[in-house]
């Protein structure tokens, strides 16, 4: 018998077993680390679904908690998510199909669709805008904090009219941008002469199947809905919506895990579009146009690792969470939903879920094996646990953010496993500043600020421009511990 190297490393086998004693065993350790994975979502609390797809077949789906806390309905596969920004990938494939339909082509410019755009958007095309390179205000910025009127996005679209300049010349650099995909959504409505519900009910749901999924309108009934919750300390509160959850392009699709099966299956093959236009959708764009590096195509983020391409989206909205993963070379989708914001670190457990059903063909993610011994073994064996991990880097998937991410997670229940955990991502990662900013944060929190001072200074000092926000916030604190 086969087994893969996720079983091997939580289960010592007995040896000699009936082989259908270890197809039971292998079945009780895969929903044991399953369960650890999901253990914040077991119980009376918001839900979360998941589905793993390889070569076209579902190897496992499950869902914990209640999609409707109020009425008592368990979550299941076919629960309908608000899928958040993981809508941003069908958003962009309608664009695809209206090029591929001959209705547009990548260097449509703005103005061109939508004439009574100001002349500060002559030179957004619509490659620009699939790709964040519009330079278009952030419509959040634009619309006043205590506002209660729900936007849609049509609303957006004549927030950016009122405006007269873009944050930066378009093209010119990448800034992920939500007022795009609206303005895009607009689009849609105005090339195809439907509006976005009608077009992705026609062009994206039907022709795929996703008989269950929709396009978020106030008071439409959704089937199988979940509503979205926020702990407050002694409950969990329904915040299914604010003033920008009714914002069709960039988040407003509901669907489920189940249906993602139909849109995967749409992703291999002429389903929606020609080849070479769903291949753009997963190339990197930048100035020169497209690449095969780490970046951002069409509705999906890129990364690139062992000379795979990771394709993958989250989504975050008030009351969900989500998370998509997409590996074309092993033919392996993992994609999770949820209905709070509360939980974090979906993106790891999808590529935990991709490396466990990949026979061994995709590296495990060290922050979680590491957050399972701690949780089982305590933390007093995390170094050399660590050092193990770290020596063999093909096995094992070590990202220097996930593990400041799971020192984190420590910060209120157990200060004392933060604090080990922070001292060992610097000094395994010295030039990084993420264990640095850590320890700042955590000498912060027990009122030590001289040590707090001393370790905010070296985050300006490692951090790149990519964690801008950090190293601002490093400098504010600075200033303020000093006085």
């Amino acid at each position: 018998m086969k087994y893969t190297h996720l079983i091997l490393v939580f289960l010592i086998f007995i040896c000699g077993c009936k082989t259908s004693e270890r197809i039971v065993e292998k079945k009780e350790v895969e929903q044991k680390l399953i369960n650890f994975l999901f253990q914040d979502y077991i119980g009376e609390k918001p839900s979360a679904s998941f589905i793993v797809i390889k070569d076209g077949k579902i190897k496992d789906c499950q869902s914990f908690g209640y999609a409707d806390l109020e009425n008592k309905i368990l979550a299941n596969c076919e629960t309908n998510y608000r899928l958040a920004s993981v809508t941003k990938q069908f958003t962009a494939m309608g664009i695809l199909i209206l090029i591929n339909q001959g209705k547009l082509n990548y260097s449509t410019k703005l103005t061109e669709v939508i004439p009574e755009f100001p002349e500060y958007g002559k030179d957004i095309t619509i490659k620009n805008l699939m790709s964040h390179r519009s330079g278009l205000q952030p419509y959040n910025k634009l619309y006043p904090a205590d506002a209660e009127k729900q936007l849609v996005d049509k609303d957006v679209l004549n927030l950016l009219i009122k405006q007269d300049s873009l944050l930066f010349p378009a093209n010119s650099k990448f800034q992920y941008s939500n007022s795009g995909y609206a303005v895009l959504a607009m689009i849609i409505e105005r090339v195809s002469g439907k509006s976005f519900k009608e077009f992705m009910d026609k062009e994206i749901f039907e022709k795929t199947g996703m008989a269950n999924s929709t396009v978020y309108l106030k008071d439409l009934p959704i089937k199988n809905r979940a509503y979205g919750y926020k702990f407050n300390d002694t409950i969990y509160e329904n915040k299914d919506q604010n003033t920008r959850s009714a914002i069709q392009g960039d988040g407003g699709i509901y669907s489920s895990v189940s249906d993602y099966v139909h849109w995967d299956s749409s992703l291999y093959d002429e389903t929606l579009v020609k080849t070479d236009l769903r291949n753009d959708a997963f190339s990197n764009w930048d100035e020169n146009g497209k690449t095969d590096t780490t970046g951002y195509g069409f509705g999906w983020q890129i990364d690139i690792k062992n000379d795979k391409k990771y394709l993958r989206h989250g989504g975050s909205t008030t009351g969900f969470l989500n998370f998509s993963l997409r590996i074309p070379a092993e033919k392996i989708s993992v994609v999770i939903y949820t209905n709070t914001t509360d939980y974090g670190g979906l993106g790891r457990k999808a590529y935990f879920l991709a490396s466990y059903f990949s026979d061994g063909k995709i590296p495990i993610p060290a922050d979680v094996l590491l957050e399972k011994d701690i949780e089982e073994n305590g933390i007093e064996n995390i170094t050399n646990k660590f050092n193990h991990l770290k020596s063999n880097t093909t096995k094992y998937d070590i990202v220097e953010k996930d593990l400041v991410s799971l020192g984190f997670r420590y910060m209120k229940k157990e200060p004392e496993k933060t604090l080990k955990i922070f001292e060992l991502i610097k000094t395994g990662f010295p030039n990084y500043f993420g264990g640095y900013f850590g320890l700042a944060q955590y000498y912060r929190t027990n009122g030590d600020n001289e040590k707090a001072i001393e370790y905010f200074k070296k985050v300006p000092e490692l951090a790149t421009s990519d964690d801008q926000r950090q190293i601002d916030y490093s400098i504010k604190m600075i200033e303020q511990l000093s006085e």
